[in-house]
């Protein structure tokens, strides 16, 4: 503790007779980096990029055009300071913790009634409707898989929503008839966010969680084939960068995949060397999936399994494949009745190291082991990583103290957030993307160009 300065000190002791402090050792690694993080997030450079419209969206203004939220003086959130926040002031987090003692989400109801003015609704909750050439020549396209929290998915979708890009909500078809007419009503204000056209009831662990990934990729490619990269997310992720930077990075990606890959003593082999069955819970009412004693055979084409993530950013040559060839196909048949085959199936397919002849486009012919993954960061308790928000099946979902380091990855996305747990945290992540949208873009790609999975 000696080495501690005597500021942490004194945040830690504050924290903790207010009864509310879950800090770990963490808030020691933050110190270091704070005072740079800051200047980037005061040090707007007013100056408009400049640059010409599109259909849907808007040519870039003068500076005394631009939205309110570009402002430096307009601050998004007003029951906080969220600049002071990232500083670790300590005094103004303890006033947040204080004051997320009373807070509650926004009412569902409260957000209906604006759709019915969508150009103002648009605008009070700051979607970002201009965009630069750059960025119009690289439309993006997303999933969004949710089943409860309307006002979290909506939260979700305005900070990486452009008029070029493209949307698909995939709704759990068991979900509440509230939260399916919440999201018919927001789609009405988009041309380019819509609803999936086959909507699964989705059981944890089950193939209906991948078939739902599926069924948006179908749908993105049927609608609309000019995007460039598909990117999978759940409702409780938050962006990390900009369209303007996943544009430039995605670019530098040049068509490679970022997936992950695990092989060895993580593998967790049970779940696709025996069938699992679907049972139906009358106490809890619930459907749950549950091992078998019947062993599969092996995987068609002899392909060897790799585990990895739910989530990725695929490349359109990588979605085709898994939709039109008949290995991709073969293999999803024979996933159908394995556990948590979302996050065998993308993995297997990409790591070429493991399976040479399926070819994927965009594979990676390295070690899975070994290649780093930037799809999305995620606390892990088993890793020793921070976290001041909670911890939930041993994944940190992330509060007020964790947005200064989260803003400093290198990762496109941060899984995960509650917007009933500190949601100020949310609130502070939303105002320090928006203020950094209005600069020009500012970003080192040296990292990027140097990861191994780059094609060349």
């Amino acid at each position: 503790m000696s080495s501690i300065s005597r500021k942490w000190k004194k945040l830690l002791i504050v924290l903790f007779f207010t009864g509310t402090c879950t800090f770990t050792y963490a808030v020691f690694k933050l110190n270091s980096f704070s005072s740079h993080v800051m200047r980037k997030y005061t040090s707007a450079d007013d100056r408009d990029s400049g640059g010409s419209g599109h259909a849907g969206g808007t040519i870039r203004k003068a500076s005394d055009n631009r939205p309110t939220y570009c402002d430096p003086e307009n601050r998004l959130v007003k029951t906080v300071n969220c600049e002071a926040i990232f500083n670790m002031n300590e005094t103004e987090l303890v006033h947040a913790l204080n004051v997320m003692k009373d807070m509650k989400p926004t009412p569902e109801d409260e957000i209906l009634r604006q759709f019915s003015d969508c150009d103002s609704f648009k605008k009070k909750h700051n979607y970002i409707l201009d965009i630069s050439p750059e960025e119009h020549k690289f439309p993006l396209a997303y999933s969004i898989l949710f089943y409860k929290d309307f006002v979290q998915v909506e939260k979700l979708l305005r900070a990486i929503y452009r008029p070029h890009n493209w949307y698909c909500l995939h709704i759990d078809a068991k979900a509440p008839f509230q939260l399916h007419y919440a999201v018919i009503q927001l789609v009405t204000c988009f041309d380019n966010v819509f609803i999936a056209s086959k909507l699964e009831e989705v059981v944890y662990s089950s193939f209906s969680r991948l078939q739902a990934d599926i069924n948006c990729m179908m749908d993105l490619i049927s609608r609309n084939g000019s995007w460039k990269y598909f990117i999978n997310l759940p409702s409780q992720v938050y962006p990390l960068k900009t369209n303007a930077e996943l544009v430039e990075i995605l670019k530098v990606y040049n068509g490679a995949n970022d997936i992950e890959g695990i092989t060895g003593k993580r593998m967790l082999p049970e779940r696709y060397q025996y069938r699992h069955a679907i049972y139906f819970s009358r106490k809890d009412e619930t459907s749950y999936i549950k091992r078998t004693n019947k062993r599969k055979t092996p995987p068609p084409h002899k392909i060897t399994i790799v585990k990895g993530s739910a989530y990725g950013v695929f490349s359109k040559s990588f979605v085709q494949y898994i939709l039109f060839d008949k290995r991709a196909r073969d293999l999803l048949q024979w996933m159908q009745d394995i556990s948590s085959p979302d996050e065998y199936y993308w993995a297997t397919l990409n790591h070429l190291q493991i399976n040479k002849h399926l070819n994927t486009p965009g594979g990676y012919k390295g070690d899975p082991n070994t290649k780093p993954w930037l799809a999305t960061y995620a606390g892990w308790r088993e890793k020793g990583d921070p976290c001041f928000g909670r911890w939930v099946r041993n994944i940190c979902v992330f509060g007020i103290g964790d947005i200064l380091y989260l803003t400093e990855k290198k990762h496109l996305f941060a899984n995960k957030f509650y917007v009933n747990q500190q949601p100020l945290a949310l609130d502070c992540m939303e105002e320090w993307l928006l203020k950094k949208a209005c600069k020009p873009l500012d970003l080192d790609l040296s990292y990027y160009k140097g990861l191994p999975f780059i094609k060349t």
